[in-house]
């Protein structure tokens, strides 16, 4: 502890315990120690604090004025400690995260409900973001831990977050149960292009990576309909508005449902996940640490 900080306990101990000797006993050290501190504070004050008496101390004008400055910040320092201490503890504090309405709703409610359970004291704060938002988030300190869609090239540029690649997902193409897919069919890009498609609007980082994949074989792709949300992809395409682009393992419900049926295309599209960001220089809570252990727990063996 600070030399001069525990020179200032100790003279709001004498204080209040009205003497050298009960502070010494208050505090488990020699009345000579307490003796000297307060000499040394003195000192380096160039003002005395307290008159001395055959029946204890008494505060000098100087020693009250000092008096009700250091008592209100050790005070303040005391209600540190107990905060830090209860956060430390998840008794109390705060969780943030950053992850799309798709990833909170498919991946991270049931860790956001087993949280809770574990540790009701604690505030979660979840904050619905597209991936270059929710790194934005987390790079100016508003967010903890940041769950998104990967790849995302700018990330893999910042030394400052470190990523963790968490879960595996697929892109596929579904349609509603009335669209008619020939026995056996496989389909190719071009024909897939021609296909009234519905998509996640561009600012989207898992359409992005379609996007590009395809582009890459010279096929561009012209939806329909241009979407903000993963469930009214699979919605429109149950209701016969066209073939969408979804995330298989958001989709099983549905497909085994029976509401959307998969078109198969003779070459995949390229496997994406979703990562795990964090500020590399910035340690995480405890609370940001218990989230991640649950997560973890929930999903070791798709990982």
């Amino acid at each position: 502890m600070d030399v001069k900080l525990e020179r200032y306990r100790i003279f709001c101990t004498v204080v209040e315990t009205g003497s050298f000797s009960a502070a010494a006993e208050k505090l488990f050290v020699t009345q000579s120690a307490i003796s000297q501190s307060i000499h040394s504070l003195e000192e380096s004050l160039g003002a005395t604090l307290f008159i001395r008496k055959k029946s204890g101390v008494t505060l000098t004008a100087m020693g009250t004025l000092l008096y009700d400055y250091a008592a209100g910040a050790l005070s303040l320092l005391n209600a540190a400690e107990r905060k830090f201490e209860a956060y430390s503890s998840l008794s109390s504090g705060e969780l943030s995260v950053g992850a799309s309405d798709t990833i909170c709703r498919h991946v991270l409610l049931p860790v956001l409900k087993e949280f809770h359970d574990r540790y009701p004291a604690v505030r979660l704060n979840v904050s619905n973001r597209v991936t270059s938002e929710a790194v934005s988030d987390l790079q100016s300190g508003k967010t903890e831990i940041a769950f998104v869609n990967l790849p995302y090239p700018p990330v893999r540029e910042d030394s400052q977050i470190t990523v963790e690649e968490a879960l595996p997902l697929h892109d596929v193409f579904v349609a509603g149960m009335d669209f008619r897919i020939p026995r056996g069919k496989r389909y190719d890009w071009d024909e897939i292009a021609e296909l009234p498609l519905v998509m996640l609007e561009k600012r989207s980082n898992s359409r992005c990576r379609v996007d590009e994949f395809l582009a890459g074989r010279d096929v561009i792709l012209s939806p329909e309909f241009e979407l903000g949300s993963h469930e009214l992809l699979l919605a429109f395409a149950a209701a016969g508005l066209g073939v969408a682009c979804v995330t298989r393992e958001f989709s099983e419900d549905a497909l085994n449902a029976g509401t959307v049926k998969l078109l198969t295309t003779r070459e995949p599209l390229p496997e994406r996940s979703i990562g795990i960001l964090t500020v590399s220089s910035v340690p995480l809570s405890a609370a940001s640490k218990a989230f991640l252990e649950i997560f973890r727990e929930q999903y070791s063996d798709k990982q």
